[in-house]
């Protein structure tokens, strides 16, 4: 019998194959268009559990949809689509119940009337799942930290048909390697995380013009670096793309207080002779987060990401250089310490806590850029990423070993490949930043 019929029998009306619609949008992602062999879009934790047991027995790749902003295309195996646990709850304690295969969007509409918000990431399509287990930079990082550092238990299916309530007390381990360690562990059908007051907020944007990017990166790091934890912010430097959308350095900010103290906490940057355009006002946190891209841009980005523990002014330096060169380049700061580095670095699987900002620098090219263009492409990128200390995974897009390696520090990723080996000895879930078990 084929997966398709086997799972149609095992949990019926739910397993979906070429032609349906259910299938078609299963496996569509960000990234491009799969051709799995079946999706199914289970109801219940049970359902997850006998899909697994199902594809695990057959032999076949698992890759689970939450939001499908993060994931790649997948061929031949199974994908598992959480769109229906999407429940949002919260309680009077501000513990939000998030299912697996909600938005950001949903959650913050949840939380806005409360004045609560949970750090996530930046637009409102982007899946729950991916980013909480993968870290979540979000914009209350500073105040709150990342969005692990607010999880507080999940519901897990495991690659051996359990499921696990997990939290600090019950099997911690597999709590610390949730936080950070991706989709390596099982399918998560329930998130729990303790949301913080949000309300009172104040953001908006600043543009300037590219005529001294490096006093724009300068003033920023010194605001940031004096700043209080309320204070959160990225800085974006925009290549020329097309008249509609404005280049040069772009500041996105939000403050938990007045927009008379962010302007004066923004004085360095206000005063800046470059500045363009300045845009503050009261926000809510649910207005904050953006629309995703509706899908991939025609363009191929070279370059990647990663931790700076220092901004110093030869780090800035080199990223100024990295953005003014012939190949297009986007670059992004977002400012991270407070809150975020007050966590220890052993106490999720995200080390990298002694970071200042989180950078990426990515050459933007044609599809049908030459070699000797990618290779230039890469070398100015790298020259900037080379103040960095580790990658995140949630913004990296490679695939491998080496990849891995630069996410977690050697004693991290040998504790993530233990409690691998505990709970998917077999390596059911690859497809993702794939973390292989302990021999």
């Amino acid at each position: 019998m084929s997966l398709l019929s086997d799972l149609s029998e095992r949990v019926p009306g739910r397993a979906h194959g070429p032609g349906a619609t259910e299938y078609d949008s299963g496996r569509t992602v960000f990234a491009g268009v799969g051709e799995p062999q079946a999706v199914v879009r289970p109801r219940t934790a049970q359902e997850v559990a006998a899909a697994v047991a199902l594809a695990a027995a057959a032999g076949l790749p698992i890759a689970v949809r939450s939001g499908g902003h993060g994931m790649l295309p997948v061929d031949d195996g199974l994908i598992i689509d959480l769109a229906e646990f999407t429940a949002v709850e919260v309680d009077a304690t501000g513990l939000v119940t998030v299912g697996g295969g909600a938005r950001w969007g949903a959650v913050a509409a949840v939380l806005g009337p409360h004045g609560l918000g949970v750090s996530s990431g930046d637009t409102r399509d982007v899946g729950v799942g991916g980013l909480a287990l993968g870290g979540g930079i979000g914009w209350l990082v500073r105040g709150h930290g990342l969005t692990v550092d607010a999880l507080r238990e999940v519901e897990l299916v495991t690659a051996a048909g359990e499921v696990l309530t997990v939290s600090e007390t019950e099997h911690p381990e597999v709590f610390w390697a949730l936080r950070g360690g991706g989709g390596n562990f099982g399918v998560v059908t329930r998130f729990v995380f303790q949301a913080a007051p949000a309300d009172g907020l104040v953001g908006g944007h600043v543009r300037f013009d590219s005529s001294d990017v490096p006093a724009v990166l300068r003033a920023w790091r010194d605001v940031m670096r004096s700043g209080p934890d309320e204070l959160n912010s990225t800085l974006m430097l925009m290549p020329p793309f097309a008249p509609e959308m404005p280049s040069g350095p772009q500041l996105g900010v939000a403050l938990q207080g007045s927009e008379e103290r962010l302007r004066e906490l923004l004085a360095p940057l206000l005063a800046l002779s470059s500045v363009t355009e300045v845009s503050l006002a009261p926000t809510s946190y649910a207005d904050l987060l953006e629309d995703a891209p509706p899908g991939r841009p025609p363009l191929q980005f070279v370059g990647g990401n990663g931790f700076v523990p220092d901004l110093s002014d030869v780090a800035l330096d080199a990223i100024a250089a990295s953005y003014n060169r012939p190949v297009p380049t986007m670059v992004l700061l977002r400012a991270l310490g407070g809150a975020f580095s007050r966590v220890a670095p052993d106490a999720t699987a995200i080390a990298h806590r002694d970071a200042e900002a989180l950078l990426i620098v990515n050459g933007v090219l044609p599809l049908d850029a030459t070699d000797e263009q990618l290779a230039a492409a890469k070398a100015g990128s790298d020259a900037a990423l080379a103040f960095t200390s580790g990658v995140y995974g949630n913004f990296a897009v490679e695939r491998g070993e080496a990849i891995i390696a630069a996410m977690y520090p050697p004693a991290t990723l040998e504790r993530l490949r233990r409690v691998k080996a505990q709970l998917d000895p077999g390596n059911v879930f690859r497809q993702n930043h794939n973390i292989t078990p302990a021999g």
